[in-house]
């Protein structure tokens, strides 16, 4: 029973992770496209990228596209800074779980 529920939590904490990764890419590149939509010089993702990241950011920005994201779009940049440190989190509970299973109760 253990070993069973050892792997069901470990498994929803990878899937966890891996959701949270893909969310981070998705709603980035929606935020990237609305860019390249609202200024056509913003095509290029190298370019919209930081706006992006700084858009999520908390701090004060007086770029014409940050505000833009951020008046336009807060349910996404929500997502985005949820999906961030989900993402970063995850990993570290990853580890702690095959840890425990390990060390703790002896299953691995």
């Amino acid at each position: 029973m253990q070993l069973v529920l050892f792997w069901i939590v470990t498994g929803l904490v990878a899937f966890g992770w891996a959701l949270s990764v893909q969310m981070r890419i998705m709603v980035a590149l929606v935020l990237r496209r609305a860019l390249a939509a609202q200024d056509p010089a913003l095509q290029d993702r190298r370019l919209a990228n930081p706006l992006v990241v700084r858009a999520a950011a908390d701090a004060e920005d007086e770029d014409r596209s940050v505000r833009h994201l951020r008046e336009s779009y807060p349910a996404a940049l929500r997502h985005l800074r949820r999906a961030r440190w989900y993402s970063l989190v995850l990993p570290v509970c990853l580890l702690l779980t095959l840890g425990f299973g390990r060390f703790g109760m002896g299953v691995m």
